[in-house]
């Protein structure tokens, strides 16, 4: 499932890229710490890049634009410590200076979101805001040569997302610089080589005004680089430009790419391998890559651009085989989600400031801490191990039609089944679909309303590529009889409104046959639906969409039977957006218990391209959303965040 915050965007199954507030413990006493942490920012532009090209010379937006956020060591205290608020709330001020639309009020819908995807009440996300830092704002800066790090976010994502081990840096002497990468205008940061070269040349131009800077005495021959998720590849590609960097670390970093999850992301991440910008057999500074454990619980791969196995220079590994993406960033620990995950900060805090200590100062400690730390139960030296064996790449391609008149059927599911490979057919009942020789032994499932599934294994279809037709019977049902009594009718709209233009998520377009939805509880028994609402919070797809309304039966808090007897499709224009309402009353709908309420995305009238997608409005509901990647895939739910979906009906 991605997640769209207006101008950022993430993925749950990888979590986010954002963080919060007081680190809760310590890997070592900070009493320890040779000096405090000072904070300031820099905000500059780069007038050797256009930011907004049609923009006149003399506009602030003409020319690129860059925030620098910046720990440093300091010997004195100021009298506050920044709050969390403070700190975080810079990515509100930015994204007001930077981006179209007004994003007043984001700092706190952002910091309720964050205790939502935990499981947490979405007010503790208040009370992060006031937490105290460690961070002395514009303290001095301590005298003497230090070394620079430069820290490359992930998307969109500032120093705060790991910003307790920015500060431990400081205080152990290093100068930490954190680029703020908005990628290309409108300042959508994602992972097309584009973007991602834009966050690399932030980085360049970072370390030259740092350097340059005459409050700072940087030592040049000590520069390292410590990148976060998609801040690690960014951070690969500055390493291969800057060859006299001593080290680098990353943050579970994109850099090691597994292939197979989505074809967009394997689209746009074999561009960035095949472009000649990674050259990690050539690398000399020392290497530091920490993992999660849960990258294959979605997928199963198809292929791997490996930085760390490819490297000759000095390396270490390190993977959490009980942990996921967000143990990377502060979150967790600082929410007290688990001790497992205040641990695992405590220790890839530790790590990262021994690492840097050991490799740019020249200080023991790193690797004896090193051959501890992987002994761990919960802890392997030993990276994923890929088959590399190239799968057999298959294109099914047929039709599906109606048994009794011969007719094409539009809008069928089809697809592997419990996995997240499938499509569906356009309107003429026309499919392909893309399978490898490791689906041999699966089973295909084609479904449709008002029509008898039929299941068929897949090995049966290989040596029928094309032309393939699949005939379904139409079901038999009987409707359950419904006694309605003169009454006055009560009118009410139940559900989820938001209409969020900064929380979303939604469809890529690679996602025919994907689902998304919420439960709707309902009182009163019976109701009768009236219509349909959903809020588009920002639509990039150049062709129109159309979608089919699935409301689903409940059972173990799971969606089973889908009620409807006939498709119910929703158009959307390109590039449309705002409240979509479709009028039910027709399709004389009543429901005597809860339902989950589901849109698929079941075709486009056009061309869409690479990159574009369509989000919908997500609100603090503490259902949760249900996530279908594709037809017959698993249905799975992720709690916090509801997309936005509500029922007008009378009772």
């Amino acid at each position: 499932m991605t997640i769209y915050i207006r101008g950022m965007r993430f993925r749950i199954r990888i979590f986010l890229f954002l963080v919060a507030v007081t680190f809760i413990g310590s890997a070592q006493d900070d009493s320890a710490a040779a000096y405090n942490a000072g904070f300031l920012t820099i905000r500059t532009v780069d007038t050797t890049r256009i930011f907004k090209p049609d923009a006149i010379n003399s506009d602030r937006l003409h020319y690129r634009p860059l925030d620098l956020d910046i720990w440093y060591p300091t010997t004195e205290k100021s009298r506050n410590t920044l709050s969390f608020g403070t700190l975080f709330g810079l990515n509100e001020e930015r994204a007001n200076l930077y981006k179209e639309g007004d994003f007043t009020g984001i700092t706190e819908e952002y910091a309720q979101f964050f205790a939502a995807t935990l499981g947490l009440d979405s007010e503790k996300g208040l009370d992060l805001l006031k937490r105290k830092t460690a961070s002395y704002e514009n303290a001095p800066i301590a005298k003497g040569k230090h070394p620079i790090i430069v820290y490359m976010a992930g998307y969109n994502g500032m120093g705060y997302e790991n910003y307790k081990i920015l500060e431990r840096l400081a205080e152990s002497g290093f100068i930490v610089v954190s680029v703020w990468s908005m990628g290309l205008y409108p300042g959508y940061m994602s992972n097309t080589i584009l973007d991602t070269m834009e966050q690399v040349l932030d980085g360049e131009l970072a370390l030259d005004i740092i350097i340059k800077d005459a409050r700072f005495d940087v030592d040049t021959n000590r520069i390292g680089l410590l990148g976060c998720s998609w801040g690690g590849m960014s951070a690969a590609m500055l390493l291969d430009r800057h060859p006299e960097i001593k080290a680098m670390a990353t943050l579970d970093g994109s850099e090691v790419v597994y292939y197979g999850d989505t074809q967009e992301e394997d689209i746009l991440l074999r561009e960035i391998e095949n472009a000649d910008v990674l050259h990690p057999e050539k690398v000399t500074a020392a290497y530091l890559y920490m993992e999660s454990g849960n990258k294959w619980d979605e997928f199963t791969p198809t292929g791997e651009y490996h930085y760390y196995k490819k490297l000759a220079a000095p390396k270490y590994y390190v993977r959490y085989l009980k942990s996921m993406h967000e143990d990377f960033t502060i979150i967790p620990s600082a929410l007290e989600a688990s001790e497992a995950s205040i641990k695992i900060y405590q220790e890839l805090t530790q790590s990262t400031v021994l690492f840097f200590d050991t490799y740019m100062n020249k200080n023991t400690g790193f690797k004896d801490f090193y051959k501890k730390l992987v002994a761990g139960t919960d802890i392997t030296e030993l990276p994923y191990a890929y088959n590399t064996s190239i799968p057999k790449k298959v294109v099914l391609s047929g039709s599906v039609m109606d048994t009794k008149g011969n007719t094409p059927l539009a809008y069928v599911n089809i697809g592997v089944l419990n996995k997240d490979w499938g499509t569906v057919s356009n309107s003429e009942g026309a499919f392909e679909l893309e399978l490898n020789d490791t689906h041999l032994n699966d089973t295909l499932r084609v479904s449709m309303l008002g029509y008898t599934p039929k299941t068929i294994l897949v090995k049966t279809l290989m040596n029928r590529k094309a032309g393939y037709k699949i005939a379904l019977d139409e079901a038999v049902s009987e409707l359950s009889e419904v006694v309605v009594t003169a009454k006055e009718w009560k009118f009410k709209t139940i559900g989820n409104k938001t209409t969020s233009k900064f929380l979303g998520t939604g469809f890529a377009y690679d996602m025919l046959g994907a689902e998304l939805g919420v439960r709707i509880n309902v009182r009163k028994k019976p109701t009768f639906v009236r219509a349909f609402n959903f809020h588009v919070s920002y639509n990039r797809l150049s062709a129109k969409a159309i979608f089919r309304l699935n409301l689903y039966k409940i059972k173990g808090g799971k969606p089973t039977e889908n009620l409807l007897k006939e498709s119910i499709l929703i158009p959307i224009e390109a590039g449309a957006s705002g409240i979509v309402t479709t009028n039910l009353e027709k399709y004389d709908i009543v429901l005597t218990d809860d339902v989950i309420v589901m849109l698929e995305w079941v075709e486009a009238e056009g061309q869409v391209k690479t990159g574009e997608g369509i989000f919908l409005s997500l609100g603090i509901f503490t259902s949760g959303t249900y996530n279908r990647k594709s037809s017959q895939g698993r249905i799975k739910k992720f709690r916090g965040l509801g997309v936005g979906y509500n029922l007008d009906v009378k009772y």
